[in-house]
């Protein structure tokens, strides 16, 4: 385990220029054999710090060599400089307002906007600063569109005109839907841009023409996250505002979520924290840049999550240090639950029921003054009883500190002190990541980390809880008001409804028409290749049983190698948008003429559905609709006026609560199906999951499998990419230009693996050449690799070469199989 001094923080970290000449070369993680403090390349510290700090770089570093501009020069460029506003909405869920400085007609630089009623949130990344680049590369974008002419994946396109393109699509597209009907004819948006025109003019189609749209988050791997909330919170985000964190939490658990990389706007309030005295741990089995921040590191097994989060129960119910008054008054766990078939006992009115210990039988759970035991064993009429936390009691009992040390590589001691400190820390948070959900049965990891702070009783409490995202909607209710905040009623009158299908089932759909068929299908805001499991598996079975692929995307991606038709769109500078953040709303002009004959996702669409006879649900321009959405009836528009407004991308809404920090269900009110924090889920008792359990890991568990593939493998995001959207970028250069594979020494030396070595990394599926990261930064036994560098930046293959789609029984039954990209073994040798 890692532990820190207190004093290795120093805040004068964020007072670092980060115009200093910059030292290119590489630090050794591992010196000695030893973890050293220097764990990222020279010179790239202050990108994560003065970002998490809150502070701002307009535009990149210059290069060392490099001579400031006379500063007459520099008047004149200040004097020339127009600026614009753009919501960087791409999926790391900040959300940050970007400043763009436009001289000329190009984007030169970019900084934090100015976030009303919050001057503490400005925030912009890296990532986004330098994203302008990219952006405004022509050999990067799709400039035209292009009609294939060669093998799909051969990259062979030629130029046509944007009627011919739309003609031939709507043709085709008509052609699918008289074959199979109009639900063969899918689009896919994924979350490349959540902008609301950029990520629903495509679905927004499909329902208009019936065809199929599909619910993302299960092949995307974010499943697990809001399956799990949902059970416990009856909401798939349980947010926590971070800045609660900063004042009242005496321990913060960062748990599988790397936010100095990330989500940077957070991790400035987790910075502040620390110096006031809380402890931060962090639970990973790689040492990231959060870990850097933290007290203690906390190394697990992928998938170990649950496990590790059920001896804590255990431990803490075994010294009777849990909260009772908080499990039998607001948590289901005096509710009452039959022995015989393990459902909810039900009185008159459905309606739940305790034992009431005066009077000596059940009564409905919200009668006034019952005093409801959390354990006992009871009969009502015949039929055998317990409270809820007994069962969640019996279960956590097999999860002993030595059983738990097994299943999650996490030594006794370390559990133990973590569980007491955890209890005692009265209160401490739990910040959740996307990356413990990426296994098999993902829900469980979110479901029982929930169960250990409602255990602790930390929902609902100021310095407590345990959340999966960072703010909550925060506007005042306005009494007698019935106005709806935004005019979305023509927008959302398509005529008929889509065909919404779970995307856990997109391969099945392709290949053997079940629940639907897809033989057209169209992809925006998506790198569906690059960023779904078992890349071979598309490309030999999926895409070569669809007959048309259509992409719309402002890159050259993967994806976009395989379609039929490639259609240029436009990025978040170059069109008319919105995106509702309550208490803000963005509101997102063009800076920048469109690149080449960009079109945005609005645009296209209204071309599409001109020619298949749907023009009259497409009456707007993008303008048209941006501007017709905020409601001048609603308070919380009172004053506004769009056309100052958007001059300054934002709207703070004077209904809007900014300055204090909001604790979700600090009311306790839940919207379960008991209306109370839930960890007895009835409708898993068929998979006898009704309370927390861990699911080994499915991969690892096959002992035959993992004798051939011996390396559990992991991917992770990192603070060069959002998913693939920010390779390519020259000023990212100096951080790094291709995708690392992290092995341990105890690993690599066996296999003659040396630090910088090329190597083949491959199981059963298939495999992916990469360099090899030689570091104690990894735990034993597992591996790891960036996600999101697409196959151009690797030495051979693609990291989904490796992945899987395995659907799970019990989240098909629940919802959808949330992709297990974290679930993976495979072996690696020297290439």
């Amino acid at each position: 385990m890692f532990k820190r001094e207190r004093s290795a923080f120093s805040s004068n970290a964020a007072s670092v220029s980060p115009f200093e000449s910059l030292d290119r070369n590489p630090v050794e993680f591992v010196e000695d054999g030893k973890l050293t403090r220097r764990t990222f390349i020279k010179g790239v510290g202050w990108i994560t710090v003065v970002s998490a700090l809150g502070g701002a770089v307009a535009g990149c570093a210059p290069k060392a060599d490099e001579e400031l501009e006379p500063s007459e020069s520099a008047q004149a460029a200040s004097d020339a400089t127009e600026y614009s506003y753009a919501c960087c909405s791409y999926n790391c869920t900040s959300r940050c307002l970007l400043k763009g400085h436009v001289r000329d007609g190009k984007l030169v630089a970019v900084e934090p906007g100015e976030m009303p009623g919050r001057p503490d949130y400005a925030n912009a990344c890296l990532r986004a600063m330098s994203y302008i680049e990219r952006i405004q590369n022509e050999d990067l974008r799709v400039m035209y569109p292009m009609k294939r002419i060669g093998e799909r994946g051969s990259g062979e396109f030629e130029r046509i005109s944007w009627d011919q393109a739309i003609d031939e699509i709507a043709e085709r597209m008509e052609e699918s839907k008289s074959k199979y009907g109009s639900t063969a004819c899918s689009f896919y948006s994924f979350t490349g841009n959540q902008s609301k025109l950029a990520m629903q003019s495509a679905t927004r189609f499909a329902a208009c023409y019936g065809g199929t749209t599909w619910d993302i988050e299960g092949i995307m791997g974010d499943h697990g996250a809001s399956m799990g909330m949902k059970m416990v919170y009856g909401v798939i985000r349980g947010a926590h505002d971070t800045r609660d964190y900063e004042e009242n939490s005496n321990m913060i658990v960062i748990w599988g979520r790397n936010l100095a990389d990330t989500h940077t706007s957070e991790l400035r309030y987790i910075v502040r924290a620390r110096e006031r005295g809380a402890k931060i741990v962090y639970i990973d089995p790689r040492f990231s840049s959060t870990a850097t921040i933290a007290d203690q590191w906390i190394p697990i097994k992928p998938g170990g999550d649950s496990a590790l989060a059920l001896g804590m129960i255990n431990w803490i119910i075994q010294n009777d240090l849990h909260d009772k008054e908080f499990l039998s008054k607001h948590s289901c766990g005096s509710l009452l639950v039959r022995d015989d078939d393990g459902t909810y006992l039900r009185g008159e009115g459905d309606a739940y029921m305790v034992w009431d210990v005066v009077q000596g039988k059940a009564m409905p759970a919200d009668t006034e003054g019952v005093e409801a035991p959390i354990e006992g064993s009871f009969e009502v009429d015949g039929v055998a009883c317990k409270p809820a936390f007994v069962h969640l009691r019996e279960a956590a009992a097999e999860y002993t500190l030595e059983r738990t040390s097994e299943l999650t590589g996490v030594p006794v001691g370390v559990i133990e002190t973590f569980a007491q400190e955890y209890i005692e820390a009265k209160p401490a948070g739990i910040r959740m990541g996307q990356g413990m959900q990426r296994t098999f049965n993902s829900y469980q990891s979110f479901r029982t980390v929930a169960t250990l702070a409602a255990v602790a009783g930390y929902v609902g409490v100021r310095g407590g809880g345990a959340s999966h995202a960072g703010g909550t909607k925060a506007n005042k209710p306005v009494p007698g008001e019935t106005a709806p905040e935004f005019n979305y009623d023509e927008w959302a009158e398509t005529g008929q409804k889509a065909n919404m299908v779970k995307s856990s089932l997109i391969y099945q759909c392709a290949v053997n028409h079940d629940p639907v068929p897809i033989d057209f299908i169209w992809f925006n805001v998506s790198n569906f290749l690059n960023q779904s499991p078992d890349a071979h598996r598309i490309i030999d079975e999926v895409f070569p049983n669809i007959s048309t692929i259509v992409v719309a995307d402002p890159w050259w991606t993967w994806t976009a190698k395989y379609a039929d038709y490639v259609l240029p769109a436009t990025s978040l500078w170059e069109y008319w948008d919105l995106y509702d953040r309550a208490p803000w709303v963005f509101l997102v002009k063009p800076a920048i003429d469109p690149l080449g004959e960009s079109k945005s996702d609005c645009e296209m669409m209204t071309m599409l559905a001109e020619r298949v006879g749907l023009e009259e649900y497409w009456p707007k321009t993008p303008e048209e609709w941006v501007r017709s959405w905020p409601n001048p009836e609603s308070s919380a528009f009172e004053g506004f006026d769009f056309d100052e407004a958007v001059k300054v991308g934002m709207w703070g809404m004077p209904t809007g609560i900014y300055d204090e920090p909001l604790i979700v269900f600090e009311d306790q009110v839940y919207q379960t199906p008991t209306g109370r924090f839930e960890f007895y889920t009835e409708s898993m008792v068929e998979f006898d999951e009704q309370v927390p359990k861990h699911t080994p890991a499915l991969e690892a568990s096959d002992s035959e499998l993992a004798a051939k593939y011996p390396l559990m493998h992991l991917t992770y995001h990192d603070r060069m990419n959002v998913h693939t959207q920010h390779c390519d970028n020259p000023s990212l250069d100096v951080v790094q230009t291709e995708p690392l594979f992290h092995i341990n020494p105890i690993d690599a030396e066996p296999r003659g693996i040396k630090h910088g070595d090329t190597i083949r990394i491959f199981n059963d599926r298939g495999e992916v050449k990469m360099k090899a990261f030689v570091t104690e930064g990894i735990m034993p036994g597992v591996t790891a690799a960036q996600a999101g560098w697409t196959p151009e930046h690797t030495v051979e293959g693609n990291h989904q070469f490796l992945s899987h789609l395995t659907l799970s029984p019990a989240e098909e039954h629940y919802s959808q199989t949330n992709s297990a990209f974290n679930d993976i073994m495979v072996e690696v040798e020297k290439a």
